[in-house]
């Protein structure tokens, strides 16, 4: 649906780190991973809900820790680009807590539409993790939690995630992406115990393992930074009142005083009788409208002459041209 676009970010990659006696490398090493920097931004925020990633592969099933730590480094990662609102984990736990989605993983496109409204994002981040282990010389080994040491010459460790993006308010899949890393280990050797694979720790991050979920991550951020460049942007009319609209966007959305923006009347949602899927609905512009007062959270504009007469109500539509 939307085309790939190739940025300054294409290039985000890691370098070899050393455990132990020995190095681990990483596919690609061509420059060491001391904290990102991003270019400046000023545009729109979107705001954006990371649902909890799935564990889905093996060796790791029934351990949260996996999935709850890569999303916790993909949250701080989106968090530095400075290009979005992520919607607060303490909202997306009372959200996912009523929705169950611990126990339906999110299967169905009806529950993540139900989410993203829940939760006001623009769109929502799907994630499972598909790949997490180690490959020994002279034979495999996948992960485990049990306390002990391996010691061999050579350990590579794979990291597989599936994202998708997905409408908030269809259901449809904007992108889907799989994002891959190996990283590779020689001589000395490495715990594999249950506190060293801690996803997010120090000592995670030292490891070909950590090494390989950094990668991974890296990859997403890229995915995600060139799809939402696609994505609409959109707020909501919280009220009108006296002649001014209140708008849940505001100075966190980097708007500020003089934006113009539009409101749309939010028309028939369109259900396909053949699915049952949301396909739509054909929203009907309104007028423009101009920032005049400006919060964190919100802002007040002030209709345009062509607004007078219009029936502007709470949930209408606010987009950027």
């Amino acid at each position: 649906m939307y085309k790939k676009r190739h940025r300054w970010w294409t290039g985000l990659v890691i370098l070899p780190l050393v455990v132990c006696s020995g190095m681990v490398w990483a596919d690609k090493n061509d420059a060491q991973d001391q904290g990102k920097t991003y270019p400046p931004y000023h545009g729109p925020k979107k705001t954006v809900a990371v649902l909890p990633f799935e564990n889905k592969a093996r060796g790791i099933t029934g351990n949260s820790q996996v999935g709850e730590g890569m999303t916790e480094i993909l949250i701080t990662e989106l968090i530095r680009t400075n290009r979005f609102n992520l919607v607060e984990r303490d909202v997306m736990s009372d959200v996912v807590s009523e929705q169950a989605l611990g126990q339906t993983g999110l299967v169905t496109g009806e529950t993540a539409v139900r989410t993203g409204q829940m939760a006001g994002a623009d769109y929502m981040i799907k994630g499972a993790v598909t790949e997490f282990h180690y490959e020994a010389a002279g034979g495999g080994i996948t992960l485990g939690f049990d306390r002990g040491e391996i010691g061999v010459k050579a350990k590579s460790a794979y990291v597989g995630v599936d994202v998708r993006l997905i409408d908030n308010a269809t259901g449809q899949i904007f992108a889907s992406y799989n994002a891959s890393a190996k990283a590779r280990s020689t001589g000395g050797k490495i715990g594999l115990s249950e506190d060293e694979f801690k996803v997010g720790t120090s000592v995670f991050a030292s490891t070909p393992l950590g090494v390989a979920t950094r990668e991974a991550i890296d990859k997403i951020v890229v995915f995600i930074l060139e799809e939402n460049e696609g994505i609409p942007w959109s707020g909501s009319v919280i009220g009108f009142e006296g002649g001014e609209i209140y708008i849940n966007r505001g100075r966190n959305s980097n708007l500020k005083e003089g934006d113009q923006l539009v409101v749309y009347k939010k028309g028939r949602t369109l259900i396909d009788p053949e699915t049952g899927f949301n396909l739509g609905s054909r929203d009907r512009k309104l007028c423009t409208t101009v920032i005049t007062y400006i919060e964190d959270k919100f802002s007040i504009s002030e209709p345009g002459a062509v607004c007078r007469g219009k029936t502007i109500q709470r949930g209408d539509l606010i987009k950027l041209e």
